[in-house]
């Protein structure tokens, strides 16, 4: 089955894509989005979405809908070690909380409502083509052509492998892993979210709708096969090496199932444009989660990528010009997200630097959260 031509194919429905079709759409270009999955979906990813991805959904037109949906506002956070020792303090900006699994259809069914096409349960097995010839995109139910396309498809994905991407296969030295709680006790995380740190990785708390608690970790691959396979194993070992993190836990049980667990996590800058591809997203490069800007950058970037393929669309930006222009773009408004975020990144991930967490240094997780802001 081939489908008519459209301007742009976005591979991802997730955020990143969505944010850029909703754009797209918008904009009058004829868009469509394929996504393996069908929505909603689980997704092993922190629900907090920091005060620029805030402001990217009211851009987007959205933010209503999202309070709508229960999102829980977050105003504080404390950084705890196992020791007791924290930091507390007030972020930037309100930020919202909400499961991925509710966020995620609200952005895609305004990409939809715009009048972007979606083709949701069906895997792309091949990108090919090029911006002057003009792209095939083939699932195992049609064959699609497209004048561009934007890669928005994840952290990890057999297209990175299709796609020679040297990450992919390689060992992952991360896994992210995730979990409801629930419980009327979840209502003390009012307000707040909290990072535990631990032995082999740190995990978050944070009150989302209907009161439910979101835990979300990242930890090494024997921390992450743990919570898979025995989760109340974990959590009880957890909780005895760190009463703070018990007391944010007490009265809580994780609700029914096994932990989720995500892909491989390679963190860091991977690239903006691969061959004529634009990426958006996780898939141009993964922040460390304790920034809790993901989410925000996939919004902003997405939005972002939109902006300047409707403009490629309606023939104000060349194809010679659309890669280097969309590089710049990304690097403009991620370049000191990642910056940051590595430079912290041993005060989360254990060793030495976490002796940074003591009363005196209660500037550094406040420096943390401004510095791995991107632009409003």
């Amino acid at each position: 089955m081939t489908a008519p031509p459209f301007d742009v194919l976005v591979v991802g429905a997730s955020l990143a894509g969505s944010a850029a079709a909703l754009v797209l759409a918008r904009s009058g270009a004829n868009v469509a989005i394929v996504d393996r999955s069908p929505f909603p979906r689980p997704k092993a990813c922190g629900d907090l979405l920091s005060p620029d991805g805030v402001s990217a959904l009211s851009r987007l037109g959205l933010e209503g809908a999202v309070r709508a949906a229960g999102a829980a506002t977050v105003r504080r956070f404390v950084l705890v070690r196992p020791d007791g020792r924290r930091l507390a303090g007030r972020l930037p900006a309100p930020a919202l909380s909400l499961s991925r699994e509710r966020l995620d259809v609200l952005v895609l069914d305004g990409a939809r409502a715009a009048g972007a096409a979606a083709f949701l349960g069906e895997a792309v097995t091949a990108i090919e083509g090029s911006l002057d010839a003009g792209f095939t995109v083939r699932t195992g139910a049609r064959t699609l052509s497209a004048r561009a396309v934007l890669g928005a498809w994840g952290r990890y994905s057999p297209l990175d492998g299709r796609l020679g991407r040297p990450f992919f296969g390689a060992p992952a030295p991360l896994f992210g892993f995730k979990t409801f709680l629930a419980g009327a006790a979840g209502r003390r995380l009012d307000d707040r979210v909290a990072l535990h740190l631990f032995r082999g990785g740190y995990l978050g708390l944070s009150l989302v709708e209907e009161g439910r608690v979101s835990l979300g970790a990242l930890a090494t691959p024997a921390v992450a096969t743990e919570a898979h396979h025995d989760l109340e194993r974990l959590l009880a070992r957890l909780r005895a090496e760190s009463p703070a993190l018990a007391a944010d836990l007490e009265g809580l049980a994780p609700e029914p199932g096994p932990a989720l667990v995500s892909e491989p996590v390679h963190l860091g800058v991977r690239q903006a444009v691969l061959g004529e591809i634009l990426l958006a997203g996780d898939a141009a490069g993964v922040v460390d989660p304790y920034t809790g800007a993901g989410m925000a950058l996939a919004l902003r970037t997405g939005e972002s990528a939109g902006t300047l393929l409707a403009r490629h669309a309606a023939g104000e930006v060349l194809s010679p010009a659309l890669g280097a222009e969309w590089e710049r773009r990304w690097r403009d408004a991620t370049g000191r997200v990642y910056f940051f975020s590595r430079l912290f990144r041993p005060v989360f991930l254990g060793g030495a630097a976490t002796r940074l967490v003591v009363p005196v240094a209660g500037p550094l997780a406040g420096l943390a959260a401004r510095l791995t802001r991107g632009p409003a």
